[in-house]
């Protein structure tokens, strides 16, 4: 099948290869001319192969999953060792800016001078990541707790799923899904 972004793309770097090796060859600049005419073949051999070698080519390949990685906290969250008074260690992330948009999570002190064990300056995490569906369906909720957003998992109103789909939480307590996807998958 003919791409027709190929056949433009040759058809331009033909005009511009000849316009320029006419400008020099006409103001009688032969040097330059042949100088002009390699340089402007390889760049367009090499941004040919680049964008349209259908094994690597930049208009071929497949969209991916948005975002490719998931953040360890929340936007905007701090990620934060806890060690409690009895010894425990946990991981969680606090928030230094005060993005929690109901108060849940209050702001942690510049001076991280704070009881450990007061929970309201801490967003736990689980202990394995958001790797598995059913983590990132309880972080989404946690998240939607707090008032926060936290891309990949949730808006701040519901819920992503690995699939890139909308779960919408609805007054009821149920919860469906929809089929919008993000616009560049």
């Amino acid at each position: 099948m003919f791409n027709i972004a190929l056949g433009i793309y040759i058809i331009f770097a033909i005009l511009v290869g000849i316009g320029g090796l006419m400008f020099f060859i006409k103001s009688q600049r032969m040097v330059g001319a042949i100088v002009y005419f390699l340089g402007a073949l390889g760049i367009f051999i090499l941004f040919g192969i680049r964008w349209f070698d259908s094994s690597s080519s930049t208009f071929s390949q497949t969209p991916v999953q948005w975002p490719p990685v998931i953040n360890s906290c929340p936007d905007f969250l701090t990620y934060y060792r806890r060690k409690k008074s009895d010894g425990t260690t946990t991981d969680t992330c606090v928030d230094r800016i005060g993005v929690s948009r109901n108060g849940s999570l209050q702001v942690f002190p510049k001076n991280g001078d704070v009881n450990t064990d007061n929970d309201g300056y801490f967003f736990p995490l689980p202990s394995g990541g958001v790797s598995s569906k059913k983590d990132r369906e309880e972080m989404c909720k946690q998240a939607i707790q707090y008032g926060l957003t936290w891309e990949g998992i949730t808006d701040g109103q519901s819920c992503i799923s690995s699939d890139g789909t909308m779960k919408t939480s609805s007054g009821d307590g149920s919860s469906s899904s929809s089929s919008s996807s993000c616009p560049g998958k």
